[in-house]
């Protein structure tokens, strides 16, 4: 009888590692589950994978119709509406403009304004014959609200991006043949992003009207996901401690090296101009001195310029910086 219930309890026992192991299996990995008799049955893909940069190559721009009202625009991204300012030259020339695409970098919500940190830069870019437009992205401006998870927040703006790019084609004076992107501080990382992914997915394709020819960084934030957002956590009032919290689960759960921009370099297609001010306290020089050096490499086509004493906003050669945007816009 004690034997009959040694193993009548030894039977219980596995059934609950067998429960448990499932449970733990489903929750933290993205392994097939399998029953009893060894049938599939489940493939669970967690939230945020498809933010890898793999599957974005994979998902593409999704195109919808941006709306311009006066200065601002609208559009669908994620099944959220984000909302943006948007640029047009004074004098509109017969044939259809080129179009630059620009992204911010980080501004505090409790002061952020649509056109903060892109609108300077724009204006000039208009004035010269240019499109511009600069998308606030989820949670700010007149955008919907944004994902409510510290790291999908961040992981959808390239995906924002891709899909505005997408939308160019219904926007009646756009030259879709002529596209570039702008991008500074943490906008620059999402630029950097979104022109890896691009490379990828356009290699070998021909067809399509829909050219990015180049981008332009201004100080990118280039170091790896998620080192990039711990390098700023000293920042914050709680000195970081919650959103390490944040970065340490979504870690137990996804690759981090799938988010990364330092593992996708291989895939840059396009002319790259990066500028690097020395004075910058925002962005270390060596970040982009160690990107230009790993884009020579892998023998991108860059442009690379520092300014000696100018700070995270290019002063005092402001100027300088963004005619060579022009002329680099303009060459490409």
């Amino acid at each position: 009888m004690r034997s009959s219930y040694k193993i009548l309890g030894l039977f219980l026992t596995l059934v609950v590692l067998a429960v448990w192991w499932g449970i733990t299996n489903q929750k933290f990995s993205n392994s097939q589950i399998f029953n009893p008799g060894g049938e599939q049955v489940v493939k669970r893909e967690l939230p945020y994978e498809k933010y890898g940069f793999e599957k974005l190559v994979e998902r593409g721009g999704m195109a919808s119709k941006i709306e311009v009202v006066g200065s601002k625009f609208y559009y669908q991204s994620e099944g959220r509406k984000i909302s943006g300012e948007i640029n047009f030259p004074m004098t509109p020339l017969s044939n259809k403009l080129p179009v630059v695409v620009m992204a911010r970098g980080y501004v505090d919500k409790e002061i952020y304004k649509t056109g903060i940190g892109t609108h300077n830069a724009a204006v000039v870019y208009a004035k010269n014959g240019y499109i511009t437009l600069a998308p606030d992205f989820s949670g700010y401006g007149e955008s919907d609200p944004e994902d409510p998870n510290a790291l999908g927040a961040r992981l959808v703006k390239p995906v924002e991006v891709l899909d505005l790019i997408a939308s160019l084609e219904s926007l009646p004076q756009a030259d879709l043949s002529n596209v570039y992107l702008w991008g500074h501080s943490n906008g620059g990382q999402i630029m950097l992003s979104v022109t890896e992914m691009l490379g990828r997915s356009q290699s070998g394709e021909k067809t399509s009207p829909l050219q990015v020819r180049g981008v332009t960084l201004w100080a990118p934030v280039s170091k790896p996901f998620p080192y990039n957002i711990l390098y700023y956590t000293d920042d914050a009032t709680d000195s970081g401690k919650w959103l390490r919290g944040q970065i340490a689960e979504f870690e137990r759960d996804y690759d981090v090296f799938n988010y990364s921009v330092d593992r996708y370099l291989d895939w840059i297609a396009m002319p790259v101009q990066l500028h690097q001010g020395s004075a910058d306290e925002a962005v270390p020089k060596m970040w982009s001195d160690n990107l230009a050096k790993a884009l020579r490499e892998k023998d991108k086509e860059i442009n690379y310029y520092v300014y000696p004493g100018a700070d995270h906003n290019m002063r005092p050669i402001w100027n300088e910086v963004v005619a060579r945007d022009l002329k680099f816009f303009a060459e490409n």
